[in-house]
């Protein structure tokens, strides 16, 4: 039986998601590069919301900054998908994820990640969105009030 559209794309975006993930603990370059070989040559992501200031990137400039940053950043990533949601070319994740940051803090996150694909199947579009307030103080964007 052949699978749905539906079913195919959210087989992918699971797949580019556990790339991501391995690329950013131990794998590293070759993980990114499985993750980036089901997208389109126009693929574009968003990290949202607005206010973590990330402006939308397209492939080679997504790439220059997410590989060395969470090489020289992360030891460990894993991450948890918590629900998946397809219609049409459109699937989105809900999904939680557990790190092991080289300098020893805490790091885990919870997403809601969007995808959008043409109809090859290729992923065109990502908009991730993320805890805002902890992305802030996790990069040093704004400190942590004492109390």
């Amino acid at each position: 039986m052949e699978m749905s559209r539906e079913d195919r794309n959210t087989e992918k975006a699971v797949q580019y998601l556990q790339h991501i993930v391995d690329g950013s603990g131990a794998k590293g370059k070759p993980s990114f590069d499985q993750a980036f070989a089901l997208v389109s040559k126009d693929f574009e992501i968003e990290v949202l919301p607005v206010t973590v200031m990330m402006p939308p990137m397209k492939l080679e400039r997504y790439r220059k900054w997410l590989e060395p940053m969470v090489g020289d950043m992360f030891s460990d990533f894993t991450m948890k998908i918590l629900e998946t949601t397809a219609q049409d070319n459109r699937v989105v994740v809900e999904a939680q994820s557990k790190a092991k940051p080289k300098d020893g803090r805490d790091y885990g996150m919870e997403y809601r990640i969007s995808f959008i694909f043409n109809d090859k199947g290729e992923i065109t579009k990502v908009k991730e969105y993320v805890d805002s307030l902890f992305t802030a103080r996790f990069y040093g964007l704004i400190e942590e009030v004492k109390k």
